[in-house]
């Protein structure tokens, strides 16, 4: 290894040992624990131990002495930016409340056919899940028949009905 050893000092594994009393079996205490052990044993023998390289290990000592417990944490993802603009989603939602194409025709709205009105509207193409997800998240849901039962007799229902 060509880093030096000083990465590892006794302070920062005293350091961890105290920290890692706040993440029992969560990964932090993991690397806490592999931090602290390098400073006793070699990195390598830590690492091979921790089944991780033992590069891995001085990068968690290096977060962890500049960063603390945060910087050992889960590092927050990106999704991918929408295709659509604010704009644009604001007026495909007004089609959905107003039950209207983008011309102004009345339609009844399927996630296929949302799909190609998007596409031809703005040319952008989008999956049906996609939009399906982008729909749940805005409190849309899916019109779906009444479940009915393959032996039920309908003029009886009917009946009951009228009752």
């Amino acid at each position: 290894m060509g880093r030096p050893k000083s990465v590892f000092s006794e302070a920062l594994a005293a350091r961890a040992l105290a920290d890692l009393g706040r993440h029992p079996g969560h990964r932090v205490a993991m690397k806490l624990k592999a931090i602290a052990a390098a400073a006793k044993h070699p990195v390598a023998c830590v690492a091979e131990v921790m089944g991780v390289a033992a590069e891995t290990v001085w990068r968690w000592a290096v977060a962890y002495g500049e960063g603390g417990e945060a910087a050992l944490g889960p590092k927050p993802k990106r999704g991918k930016p929408s295709k659509l603009t604010e704009g644009q989603k604001a007026a495909v939602l007004s089609w959905l409340a107003e039950g209207r194409t983008a011309k102004g025709d009345a339609a009844h709205w399927t996630l296929e056919g949302l799909r190609l009105a998007i596409a031809e509207e703005y040319d952008v193409t989008l999956g049906t899940t996609t939009i399906w997800t982008w729909l749940r998240k805005n409190g849309w849901r899916q019109k779906a028949p009444r479940p009915r039962h393959c032996k039920a007799d309908g003029q009886a229902q009917a009946d009951f009905k009228k009752n």
